[in-house]
């Protein structure tokens, strides 16, 4: 191969040296020809080489971004520096970093520099990310702040009513807000990315434990937790934002839907028995039930696939990594023996944390790269580029394949 590539290279500077060499009798023609063959070449070797690497593009596109980065041998780059804070969450915003703590919330740009903070005290800090905008608040409690790459947009404590049981943000930056409401027992309210309400829905009969505005930004789906036929059940309602009724409500006796999320265009319904997707108007779209029957994480990737991380027992190391896609197939897993910290799963890959290594897998489970000294991260995100941002107690960096 590599003689292959010399013979190309090669080819390549006879034809420059060819196309700037004095023209002859119809030189014009002749070196617009040799330039454009000279193009061609190029092409064909970079098509080559990104053809060779099955995410080659997103190879080229960290060749190029992180070319003057200082990293170490093992592809690690120190990214940001904070306070060691056990109570802390974290998650990236473009390339910057949102902290969440029960005594602060503080957000960092890509330099290290402070852009926003705020001293508050909960009792569970939460953030949660869209395209450009992310959420930060207290689940219980009445304080949520919601964020741009650059720092503070505006406090939407004020719509909080009497506690905040969730908060989700879709690929649109669309946001659901679902709170304890005087009168009621909850009440949902939609956002644009501007912060004007779209649609609201007050529930007086059971209590709405999560909500999720679909990527159409026309549709909204709730789920409710009560009682059918005298079996614990979950209720999953639709709503079209010009409708004040439900379009169509789905009874899901015997389980617990964990959360809502939009996935792909479609609504995610994570239980704890199976992954249930549905279409807009409620249909069913897909279901894919866990291979292990103890759910212990997952994350969604905003390239239409979800990370499950399953285990075969209610505690211990015996866990099986599966990616799904949005029609509820099973697109690739992997066994892992180590005790998994966290899975992140970005554009098409997925990175899985275990307590002494971290591996990036593509959306089939194939795995690209491995880091072996992980220097006691607990957290890691992944991002759309493949790149992945380990977190440690007072410092994070992250590793470039």
């Amino acid at each position: 191969m590599a003689d292959k590539n010399n013979d190309i290279e090669k080819e390549i500077r006879e034809q420059i040296r060819q196309a700037k060499a004095p023209p002859r009798r119809r030189g014009g023609v002749k070196r617009m020809l040799l330039l454009a063959l000279v193009l061609a070449a190029v092409l064909a070797v970079v098509w080559a080489a990104s053809y060779r690497d099955m995410v080659g593009v997103d190879g080229m596109r960290r060749l190029f971004t992180y070319n003057k980065a200082t990293a170490d041998a093992d592809g690690r780059m120190e990214m940001f520096r904070y306070d060691s804070d056990r109570t802390a969450t974290y998650d990236m915003l473009g390339d910057s970093l949102i902290v969440a703590s029960t005594t602060r919330l503080w957000q960092l740009s890509k330099d290290g520099v402070e852009l926003w903070s705020e001293t508050v005290s909960f009792t569970h800090p939460a953030i949660v990310v869209g395209n450009q905008t992310a959420a930060v608040y207290d689940v219980g409690g009445t304080e949520i702040y919601l964020l741009s790459a650059h720092g503070l947009l505006r406090s939407m404590s004020e719509q909080s009513g009497n506690g905040i049981l969730s908060v989700t943000i879709n690929g649109s930056d669309y946001l659901a807000l679902t709170i304890l409401k005087s009168g009621y027992r909850s009440a949902v309210t939609a956002y644009t990315p501007g912060g004007e309400p779209v649609f609201t829905f007050n529930s007086s009969e059971r209590y709405v434990s999560d909500a999720c505005v679909l990527n159409d930004n026309r549709h909204l789906g709730t789920v409710s937790m009560g009682e059918a036929d005298g079996v614990f059940a979950s209720r999953l309602s639709f709503y079209a934002f010009d409708h004040e009724k439900a379009l169509s409500e789905t009874t899901l006796g015997g389980s617990m839907v964990l959360s809502l999320s939009d996935f792909g265009g479609k609504l995610a319904a994570l239980e704890d028995d199976r992954l249930t997707v549905f279409a807009a108007d409620g249909s069913l779209s897909g279901s894919c039930r866990y291979e292990y029957p103890y759910l212990r994480g997952h994350s969604v990737s905003g390239a239409g696939f979800m990370a499950l991380a399953l285990s075969r027992y209610r505690s211990g190391s015996a866990m099986r990594i599966v990616t799904v896609d949005t029609d509820g197939q099973v697109l690739g897993r992997a066994d892992e023996r180590r005790e998994i910290l966290d899975v992140s799963a970005a554009g098409r890959y997925v990175a899985v944390l275990c307590s002494d290594s971290l591996t990036i897998y593509t959306s089939d489970m194939t795995a690209l790269a491995t880091l072996d000294d992980t220097d006691f991260a607990k957290q890691v995100i992944m991002r759309d580029d493949g790149t992945a941002l380990l977190i440690g107690a007072s410092r994070s960096w992250l590793f470039i394949p």
